[in-house]
């Protein structure tokens, strides 16, 4: 059947994040500026290590790298490793564990080893967490505790976009989802009010500690890609949310 843009929103706003009612009108994908600043400044400054580069080229005391988007000038010691490495060769370059405008409407926070490793299937949790515990969460997740882990924690990044099943979601590769587990355990046992339960998004089942968990399927389900697919699916099959 023919899928419209506009049933695939409203499945997606409906079923999944199971928004009480309208969603609100963004007008910027990269948020409110003094809210994703104030997450920023939760992290303190965490940094750590992205795998994702190559050495592009290379002086005495200086590199460039380049992950095949973004091309990094390194001149400072122990900005990449290893430190012998040879143009071409793959390298660690530590950067701010923090980013923004990777995905839209969202804040990313990823762990002290990098993003989430895809192979092997990503496993993502969905925290219904409340807009008052969003920057706990995020400083949590900068800690040392994230420190050895790879992941990302995409945290809505607009004060008013946090009515929704959704508002937080971890992608975490299997290998490292014991460790996320861990931290998230600590979180909730933390804040026990900070998670606002709204029930099983769309296409998730009952994780560890009583969260939706589900399992995605590559790069294009990071973050919000495992919902907006689904919902595309539903509405294709003619589903409860394609009428």
């Amino acid at each position: 059947m023919s899928v419209s843009t506009a049933q695939v929103q409203a499945f997606h706003q409906r079923a999944f994040c199971l928004r009480p009612g309208e969603a609100p009108a963004l007008a910027r994908a990269s948020g409110d500026s003094g809210f994703v600043a104030h997450l920023s400044a939760c992290t303190r400054g965490a940094t750590g290590w992205d795998w994702s580069f190559r050495l592009t080229k290379k002086g005495g005391d200086w590199a460039f790298a380049s992950d095949g988007r973004l091309s990094l000038y390194l001149d400072e010691p122990g900005q990449y490793v290893p430190a012998d490495a040879l143009v071409g060769e793959a390298v660690a370059v530590r950067l701010p564990r923090a980013r923004e405008n990777l995905f839209p409407h969202r804040f990313a926070l990823h762990g002290g080893q990098g993003g989430p490793v895809l192979a092997g299937g990503v496993v993502k949790f969905f925290l219904p967490v409340t807009f008052e515990a969003a920057p706990a969460l995020v400083g949590a997740f900068a800690g040392r505790g994230g420190d050895q882990l790879h992941f990302a924690l995409m945290v809505s990044n607009h004060p008013l976009d946090f009515d929704r099943a959704d508002a937080a979601v971890v992608d975490v590769g299997t290998q490292d989802e014991p460790g996320v587990l861990k931290l998230l355990e600590h979180f909730i046992h933390t804040h026990p009010r900070a998670l606002w339960p709204r029930g099983l998004p769309y296409a998730t089942q009952t994780g560890p500690l009583g969260v939706p968990r589900a399992v995605g399927n590559g790069r294009q389900d990071l973050a919000d890609g495992y919902g907006w697919r689904r919902a595309q699916e539903a509405v294709a099959r003619g589903g409860v949310g394609g009428a």
